[in-house]
């Protein structure tokens, strides 16, 4: 099976929510994941690019070194 779009937990949708909604997610091999918890919610901009707590644009807290805390 394979989608036009992106796949969310072996579910085709339209788009990742990268910009919108209360998770944010940032897509990998057309695959929706979602942001680390500590990255900080930036409405209409992108909130991370990849898992990690030091792929955050911003952090929700604090940064230690590369990583938000």
């Amino acid at each position: 099976l394979s989608c036009r779009h992106y796949s969310r937990r072996g579910v085709c949708v339209p788009t990742c929510r990268f910009t919108h909604g209360e998770t944010r997610e940032f897509a990998q091999g057309g695959e929706c994941f979602e942001c680390h918890p500590e990255c900080e919610h930036i409405e209409g901009n992108i909130t991370c690019n990849g898992s990690g707590a030091d792929t955050c644009t911003r952090c929700a807290h604090y940064r230690d070194g590369p990583h938000c805390v």
